[in-house]
């Protein structure tokens, strides 16, 4: 009896140890995302916050280094309902008035992988989650950060039946926020 005792508390140690080490594996893979200041850029649906995975709260424009991932998240509720969305970012070069480029992303698909699924749904709140590199070919430079999320018939023509210009944003925007950010040299940041 005392030996099946002793196997007894060996197996609850080495649960015990096993859901531990499980916790401690799903928590590394949790994300703490910040609030940063944004501007909300015209989007139809409401805005709830904007945060990243850098904590650049206490200042207006966040450091990136070059070469790291960083993440998004973007709170929003819809007013509508919404079959899919396309995720789109652009950044101006220096300030809003500089060049302005397309800013490639690995998932341009907002219902997948991003923590939504669509069709969205009005009065819902969606947290919608992306993933960004900072490739290390990309020049250090400050940027203005517009970072859109919009249904894939407003990319080919808006709302007010207008086209977008090519080599533009699109006007008609689900979401729409604006973000100052300064690519940096990894050293540069650590000392930040």
């Amino acid at each position: 009896m005392i030996f099946w005792h002793n196997k007894f508390i060996c197996l609850i140690i080495l649960a015990g140890s096993a859901s531990e080490f499980l916790a401690e594996d799903a928590a590394s893979d949790q994300k703490t995302f910040y609030p940063i200041r944004y501007k909300n850029c015209k989007s139809q649906f409401e805005v709830l916050s904007v945060a990243i995975t850098t904590n650049c709260s206490s200042t207006d424009r966040c450091h990136f280094s070059r070469g790291s991932v960083l993440a998004i998240q973007i709170v929003f509720k819809p007013n509508r309902r919404v079959e899919s969305l396309q995720t789109a970012v652009w950044a101006h070069l220096g300030d809003a008035r500089g060049a302005l480029a397309r800013f490639h992303i690995d998932n341009e698909n907002a219902c997948a992988d991003s923590n939504i699924t669509c069709p969205v749904e009005p009065g819902q709140t969606y947290w919608y989650t992306q993933p960004v590199r900072m490739l290390a070919e990309y020049p250090t430079v400050e940027v203005q950060v517009n970072w859109l999320l919009t249904s894939p018939t407003a990319l080919s023509s808006d709302s007010d039946g207008g086209t977008a210009e090519r080599g533009q944003p699109p006007r008609a925007r689900e979401i729409c926020v604006k973000m100052l950010a300064k690519l940096m040299e990894k050293s540069d940041t650590e000392t930040k």
